[in-house]
């Protein structure tokens, strides 16, 4: 089996890069959330019109927005878990063969 190459487990399954890219959207997410208030002004920071702009907005949608995050993470979670054997081309029943 020297001639047969693995598949990069990351690459193999899009559900682990959709995963990988919502996690990232979700934690610039929180912490532009936790950040708002300080651009937005109720902490002394200078900020620009478009800061306070986007500030504003994560205020009002910024909760809606992480729970919406938290549930594509949620599920695509779950379908990279369910379908790594299949991308992985071991079959769905079948034990994984030892080395």
């Amino acid at each position: 089996m020297a001639g047969k190459a693995r598949k990069n487990p990351v690459l193999a399954n899009p559900f682990f890069m959709a995963l990988l890219a919502v996690s990232t959207l979700f934690v610039v997410t929180a912490l532009g959330y936790l950040v708002a208030p300080y651009a937005a002004g109720k902490r002394p920071v200078e900020a620009g019109a478009t800061s306070h702009a986007l500030a504003g907005w994560l205020d009002r949608r910024g909760p809606l927005l992480l729970g919406l995050e938290f549930v594509v993470m949620l599920t695509t979670g779950v379908l990279a878990m369910a379908t790594e054997d299949w991308f992985m081309g071991r079959g769905g029943g079948e034990p994984p063969r030892g080395g």
